[in-house]
């Protein structure tokens, strides 16, 4: 039996990667654009004059009647993910109760956090398992607890209503009315055969994030398959060398049996110059005549191959002229862009430690640029977050062309280091003796 599956992920303060993600207006590397055209997009109507997930986002929380002021870094929306397996979903559709089975699941959002705090809803069909994203605005009217200090302290606080809307996904996602959401989302989908998850189980959902860097690890091991097969191709290019000095011999041999053809077909024309003259001898000339005519069909057929083998050079010569042109078009780059290959590189590495685009471009661009959040070392296959740090791409001085990613005033990988060092410490665990620092390569 095919469980009935429910996530609930708090989605960042700018909104923006989750909007762009449930709309489709950036296309993900894990979906297939082949059947994008399947999605079903605005399945619960934005309010009038708003435009798109993040404005309807907005428009709800300006229109709450929220007195508290909200921070930049207060979660703002919940994306909802309500699926099954495969087989499930696939019985749901094969049925023909996949518009019921998403009008349940919306009204049972509505039901569960409040029909004005549904804002949006899509069904994505174009990813390996169909599903349904609806998000949430975490807006709720219980009291909030008061915190230790508030309790403890001489100073008296205002009393507010216990009532009043305010921002608060902390409230929503408590381990116990998370637990309590999978019974009763269960309880809802149990008419379509699907059932509530194992208690306790150890089974975690595989986040967007570390989809695209699992993608990132196997996209090395592609490219290091393209060395290999540039390896393979320049042997394959000698061997083309080799047939290529074959075929010039097949050629002159080609000129001189298309030599002894015209030269036979002179004397045959004399034959029959003579024939009459030569009566007493028709029979030998005759069959003389029948010889040369067998030979001179396989000549012709010879001079069909050959023609044949001219087609293929003079489309090998094609080949090979495209291939200088692009050859020459590399050239080119390397020597009007001499810093494109290092900065490409760069990018690169940036997005692999966990910079979004809109950083990598600032930095390839040699400014500060200040950030906070979580990077990703391989070197310690761990992730570190920083409160405040400042990344600048610096231009290497003994080499001009070439640049290194400096955080905080030093490289990326003592960056790393000091922080993995900091992490030891703060765990009480004596770090790893320090090795020779060498020379990294992007």
């Amino acid at each position: 039996m095919s469980y009935a599956v429910l996530h609930i992920i708090k989605a960042n303060s700018s909104l923006n990667s989750i909007a762009k993600h449930i709309e489709r207006t950036a296309h993900p590397e894990n979906a297939d654009p082949t059947r994008t055209h399947l999605n079903r997009y605005n399945l619960v109507e934005y309010p009038d004059g708003t435009t798109g997930l993040a404005a309807a986002v907005e428009h709800r929380i300006a229109n709450a009647g929220i007195t508290r002021k909200i921070s930049d870094r207060q979660v703002r929306c919940l994306n909802l993910v309500m699926t099954s397996d495969n087989e499930g979903m696939q019985k749901i559709i094969d049925s023909g109760k996949l518009d019921e089975w998403i009008a349940d699941n919306i009204k049972w959002a509505r039901d569960t956090f409040g029909g004005d705090n549904v804002v949006g809803a899509a069904l994505h069909m174009d990813e390996r398992t169909p599903h349904l994203h609806i998000a949430v605005v975490p807006i709720v009217t219980a009291e909030r607890k008061k915190k230790a200090r508030e309790a403890t302290a001489k100073k008296r606080y205002r009393t507010k209503a216990a009532n009043r809307p305010r921002l608060c996904a902390d409230d929503i996602m408590e381990r116990g009315k998370m637990s309590r959401y999978q019974d009763i989302y269960a309880e809802a989908m149990a008419k379509y055969g699907l059932e509530r998850g194992i208690r306790g189980s150890e089974a975690r959902h595989i986040g967007q994030h570390e989809y695209y860097r699992d993608c990132m690890v196997k996209k090395k091991g592609l490219e290091e398959d393209i060395g290999n097969l540039s390896i393979e191709k320049r042997k394959l290019d000698k061997e083309k060398k080799s047939l290529e000095s074959k075929v010039e011999n097949l050629e002159c041999r080609t000129t001189a049996l298309d030599t002894r053809k015209n030269m036979l077909t002179q004397v045959n024309e004399e034959i029959r110059q003579q024939n009459n003259e030569l009566y007493s001898e028709n029979t030998r000339l005759t069959e003389a005549n029948s010889s040369l005519a067998a030979e001179n069909k396989s000549l012709m057929a010879t001079s069909s191959k050959l023609s044949d083998d001219v087609a293929r050079l003079q489309m090998q010569k094609l080949s090979n002229e495209a291939n200088g042109d692009f050859q020459k078009y590399k050239a080119d780059i390397a020597r009007y862009f001499p810093d494109l290959e290092d900065l490409l590189n760069w990018g690169r590495y940036c997005t692999h430690i966990g910079f979004p685009d809109r950083f990598t471009q600032r930095i390839l661009a040699q400014e500060k640029v200040g950030f906070a959040g979580a990077l990703f070392s391989s070197e310690h296959n761990q992730t570190f977050r920083t409160e405040g740090s400042v990344a600048k791409l610096e231009r290497d001085p003994e080499n001009t062309h070439r640049f290194m990613l400096n955080i905080d005033g030093v490289s990326v990988f003592q960056w790393f280091r000091d922080m993995a060092r900091k992490l030891f410490e703060k765990l009480g665990l004596r770090p790893k003796e320090p090795r020779q620092l060498r020379k990294h390569k992007i």
